[in-house]
């Protein structure tokens, strides 16, 4: 597959995530939803993939921990689509906060290019998601 395939199919992804999110959650847990997709891809090249989902892991029961949930479950079920299972090899989980531990379990054992690999990935997928996020959820004027 082209890579501007694959990136076409990451954007039809991130599209119906997105918009699946917004048309099911109030206002409220849509702006929480929009800042953390705008905020998660500077936590992964600062502090690294790892050291996210263990921060996304720690948030998982807390008050807002379902919207990391389910940014999570993003995160899962792109990895786990045909084109991507090169990239990392997930058990079948049905729960959002399972797919989290999963990917959370998986990456921490990665080589160095196997986790370089999985961060671009998800870095890209997370391009894409930034996008509709901010088309699709109003946020503050003075953010960019």
């Amino acid at each position: 597959m082209s890579n501007k395939d694959l990136d076409r199919k990451r954007a039809e992804f991130a599209f119906e995530c997105v918009k699946k999110f917004v048309k099911k959650n109030e206002e409220e847990t849509n702006k929480k939803y929009r800042s953390y997709i705008r905020s998660l891809p500077s936590m992964i090249l600062n502090h690294g993939l790892g050291s996210t989902f263990a921060f996304m892991f720690s948030k998982r029961f807390k008050n807002d921990g379902e919207v990391y949930n389910i940014i999570a479950e993003h995160i899962y079920d792109w990895i786990i689509k045909d084109e991507n299972r090169y990239l990392l090899e997930l058990d079948i989980k049905e729960k959002a906060e399972d797919k989290l531990e999963e990917l959370m379990n998986k990456v921490i054992i990665l080589s160095s290019s196997e986790y370089r690999m999985i961060t671009n990935e998800i870095l890209a997928l997370f391009a894409w998601l930034k996008r509709f996020v901010e088309g699709l959820v109003e946020g503050e004027d003075n953010d960019s």
